[in-house]
């Protein structure tokens, strides 16, 4: 209360104790309050007659009317805002898909492009999907030529892809010329 505390409280109540007799203060007490009283009705009363004069009236009437007024007319910029933004990504919608759409049509149109001179001719050709890749094991009978799609290795076992016709590399350990 007032940044006052216990302590300060104490003090103050002794220090009222020294000045007046204990039988002087619940009158005191009394009139205090009365006082108070009065000076808190005084300020309402004030508060009220100059909120009902009329000429101070409609100055205030006028402030609340252009502050509704201007709350209004935010309001509806708001909303107009909001609908002209829609607007413009339903336009920006449209005119991605249209923008999407021609450049399909032109994707189609136009020819594929020729294969570079070092590019080998599976992978050259995006029409056609690239072939798995396929394992397969060397065998000890070279009469019998390996599957179709399938690349031969001089290593057994040795994995091949048919898109790169490279063996992957083995692991250093499994490799027959590193002992």
């Amino acid at each position: 209360m007032f940044g006052i505390g216990l302590t300060e409280m104490i003090l103050i109540g002794i220090v009222i104790l020294m000045l007046f007799s204990p039988r002087e203060l619940p009158s005191m007490i009394k009139a205090i309050a009365k006082v108070y009283g009065s000076i808190r009705r005084t300020a309402e009363e004030f508060r009220s007659q100059v909120m009902e004069a009329e000429e101070l009236r409609e100055p205030i009437e006028e402030i609340r009317a252009a502050y509704h007024g201007t709350k209004d007319e935010l309001m509806n910029a708001q909303e107009l805002a909001r609908r002209e933004l829609q607007r413009a990504r339903a336009e920006t919608m449209r005119a991605q898909q249209k923008l999407t759409e021609i450049v399909r049509e032109e994707s189609r149109r136009k020819d594929p492009l020729p294969a570079p001179a070092h590019v080998p001719a599976v992978a050259a050709a995006p029409a056609a999907p690239a072939p798995a890749a396929v394992t397969t094991p060397a065998t000890s009978s070279p009469s019998r030529p390996p599957p179709e799609g399938a690349v031969a290795s001089s290593r057994p076992f040795a994995p091949t892809t048919a898109a790169d016709d490279e063996p992957i590399a083995a692991p250093a350990n499994d490799r027959p010329d590193a002992a």
